[in-house]
């Protein structure tokens, strides 16, 4: 074609090249479309065909999960005991006068109707006996129920009522729309589909699912462009579309449509048909033919669109061709004399622009690969390998971490509040933007600093010095200011290290400073910690004993009021003392093992694991003792409770016995004395005393001295004989032995280890 038209035209050859390549490139093109045209038109009709299948598969599985996820978990309501329970208060809400149930029942539902996954617009109870319904809004009589708040003329409230004479225990009716129906006015409640699921072997009452249709349609009908239908086994509608063209169109009979097949076209309209497993319902989507060939048609008009365009582009091509002769034939004229040839063939004239490209492409590339070598990524890589003192191969990557300069390390711990402490993808932006902020902040006046995230939520300045005289405070200073202004959202520590000379391993400052990190005080404010504030690993002193009798005799009382009184003091002596972020939580961890012990001793641990009380990891994110308040008292509470009750069933006998321990302590106490005092054998007071408490009646007498001995070796006046003694040993080697064994050390090991 290039010899054609230099022949024809007379032009140099650039010019033939360039119009005959982009004639051959239309031409081809040109020739592609014809043959996708003649050759695949049927193919494209098969693919629409093949999507509207898939779509009405989709759907299809869409509302058969969506009715069997339904049913299961409307049934797994009635594994629930205590929602069992008051289900059955409510069955005769009346007689039982049990009212107080119902919003414990609707509590039970709301996980159903409140679930987006679900569709579900509303579950209710529906009564026999007294005919009254619970559902999400409360509690109302039937009538009113079905006739005024849920108003549809397909469903009066006889038709509820008659739903108890039938035996099945899961049917789903056909969509209707309900209504609100008060003071005169109507409030739509949309299109509804009733679900009707009754549980084994309740026969006065069952439940009502009503599913959101509208929004079904939304998340299970996305990809079908027809008229949607759900026919049940007999072939009524279930579903059905209420606008269109082909709404009220009558459909073909439920044994037209074969099950070897996915589709059938009668008339003008294609059916996409699918029948469910588990319920037996025919799904049908309705397309007009019309709709197929419109795509089509769309097509065609495509095509001859395309072969105007091509007429165009010849033409074009023309002009183009001419105008950009010039200017290529004077950057080829210029580039010939840089070459070692003096002349060249005009065939070569694209290879030589096509070989200098290339050269000035493989230089631009060895720059910018020599860029990328210093990128802050890798930058950043480097200073992380050798934090973490991990080896590094490269010679580059060791010399991006350069620690040729005087630095001092920040850490920033970032304790997200709760608005974030939900939601890990906030937590995560939040501290990309901090790090962001920060590096910036360093930056600005020491440009060899690098600021680097080593924890999700811990982030970490190395500010090279130019000189060891230089400060940083202002900086964190302002730093701290920022932070303080979005304290309501979070909180950041920050950790300041000594200033460190040149050449000085990161490892070990890195250490330093993330170990002064524990010196976080419990305050609901941004802190700055310096070097100058101490040893970080300092021991906070221990005051265990001082407050674990008091604690067990509070917590054994029952009261409620005690115990929040013991909280208040005990976080106010912690306070006093100045205590850390880290004392809090180590007194909260004890706390929670002398409860542990105290209720596996009242064999009410099983009962106690059933509450939902809080784990003792949520305290680490604690800022302020009130916090930790509302923490002791939801893992006390219920402790107070099971005990209170466990209290109320004492008797005279165990009171007795446990009342004359306390006040004869320092006496030779045992099974048969109590037995003979109460006049009773000593086998049925041993049975009796342990059934009623849990313990047997030596270990609780141990237990007991044990306390009481703790408590009296805190006064540094009085012996371990006199201990002994006044406990009711007279041997104080066999005082010694059984300390030991309860405690897990001696009497002098335990008075010097907490005794102030």
């Amino acid at each position: 074609m290039s010899l054609i038209l230099k022949r024809m035209l007379g032009f140099p050859s650039l010019f033939t090249k360039l119009l005959s390549g982009f004639l051959a490139v239309i031409l081809l093109l040109t020739a592609f479309n014809l043959v996708s045209f003649f050759y695949l038109k049927r193919q494209i009709h098969n693919e629409i065909v093949k999507y509207n299948e898939l779509g009405m598969n989709h759907a299809a599985r869409g509302y058969e999960d969506q009715f069997r996820i339904t049913r299961e978990m409307v049934l797994s309501l009635n594994q629930d005991p205590r929602w069992t329970a008051y289900v059955n208060q409510l069955r005769q809400v009346k007689d039982n006068r049990a009212y107080g149930y119902i919003n414990d029942v609707i509590t039970g539902m709301k996980r159903l109707y409140t679930n987006p996954f679900l569709d579900m617009d509303n579950l209710i109870i529906y009564f026999q006996k007294d005919a009254y319904v619970v559902e999400r809004d409360g509690t109302s009589s039937a009538k009113s129920m079905f006739s005024t708040y849920y108003a549809s003329p397909p469903y009066p409230p006889a038709f509820w009522e008659g739903q108890f004479r039938e035996t099945y225990a899961f049917r789903v009716f056909p969509v209707a729309t309900f209504s609100e129906q008060t003071l005169g006015s109507a409030r739509s409640k949309g299109s509804l589909i009733p679900v009707v699921i009754k549980m084994t072997p309740y026969k006065d009452m069952y439940l009502i699912a009503m599913l959101d249709a509208e929004r079904l349609a939304h998340d299970l009908q996305p990809a079908l462009n027809g008229n949607f239908y759900i026919l049940d086994p007999e072939g009524h509608p279930l579903y059905a579309p209420s606008t269109g063209p082909n709404a009220d169109s009558v459909l073909p009979t439920f044994d037209s449509f074969d099950e070897k097949h996915s589709f059938i076209q009668t008339g003008d309209s294609y059916y996409f048909y699918k029948k469910g497993k588990d319920t037996g319902f025919l799904y049908v989507n309705k397309v007009p033919v019309q709709s197929i060939s419109a795509q089509l048609l769309n097509l065609n008009l495509l095509l001859l669109s395309l072969l105007a365009v091509v007429g165009l582009l010849v033409i074009l091509t023309f002009v183009f061709s001419r105008r950009v002769h010039r200017p290529i034939r004077i950057m080829v004229d210029t580039l010939r004399k840089d070459e070692p040839e003096p002349t060249l063939e005009p065939i070569r004239e694209i290879e030589l622009i096509s070989r200098r490209v290339m050269h000035m492409r493989s230089t631009h590339q060895r720059i910018s690969s020599d860029l990328a070598r210093k990128n802050s990524i890798l930058r950043h890589y480097a200073y992380v390998n050798r934090l973490k003192n991990i080896h590094m191969n490269l010679s580059e990557l060791r010399e991006l971490a350069d620690a040729s300069l005087p630095y001092v390390m920040i850490v920033y711990q970032i304790l997200f509040k709760e608005g974030y402490a939900e939601y890990q993808l906030e937590q995560e932006k939040g501290a990309y933007y901090i790090r962001e902020y920060i590096d910036h902040i360093w930056q600005q006046s020491y440009p060899e600093s690098v600021t680097i995230q080593t924890e999700p939520q811990q982030v970490l300045s190395i500010v090279f010095l130019p000189g060891e005289s230089m400060e940083t405070d202002s900086w964190i200073r302002h730093l701290q200011g920022v932070f303080s202004l979005d304290r309501s959202s979070y909180l950041v520590t920050m950790a300041e290290s000594p200033i460190q000379p040149a050449g000085a391993p990161f490892t070990v400052a890195y250490s330093q400073v993330t170990g002064m990190l524990k010196q976080r005080e419990l305050r609901d404010q941004t802190q700055w910690i310096r070097p100058e504030d101490g040893d970080s690993e300092k021991e906070s002193s221990c005051f265990k004993a001082l407050w674990e009798q008091e604690f067990q005799n509070r917590l054994l009382s029952g009261s409620e009021e005690s115990m929040q009184e013991w909280i208040r003091k005990s976080l106010a002596m912690l306070e006093k003392k100045g205590a850390l972020a880290r004392d809090y939580h180590r007194f909260s961890k004890d706390v929670a093992g002398e409860l542990d012990k105290l209720l596996r001793g009242l064999n009410l641990t099983a009962t106690y694991e059933t509450a939902h009380v809080p784990p003792l990891d949520v305290a680490l994110d604690f800022y302020s003792p009130d916090q930790y308040a509302i923490w002791f008292r939801r893992l006390l509470d219920p402790a107070l409770q099971l005990i209170r009750r466990k209290t109320e069933n004492h008797d005279p006998i165990t009171s007795f016995v446990m009342a004359y321990i306390n006040d004869h302590l320092e006496e030779d106490i045992n099974l048969d004395m109590m037995a003979d005092k109460l006049n009773i054998t000593s086998g049925y007071l041993s049975t009796y005393f342990k059934e009623k408490t849990g313990l047997n009646f030596s270990d609780y007498l141990n237990d007991i001295r044990i306390r009481t001995a703790k408590d009296m070796l805190q006064n540094l006046d009085l012996r371990i004989q006199d201990v002994a003694a006044r406990i009711g040993y007279q041997n104080v080697n066999s005082f010694i032995r059984m300390f030991k064994r309860h405690a897990g050390m001696t009497p002098g090991e335990y008075r010097k280890k907490y005794a102030s």
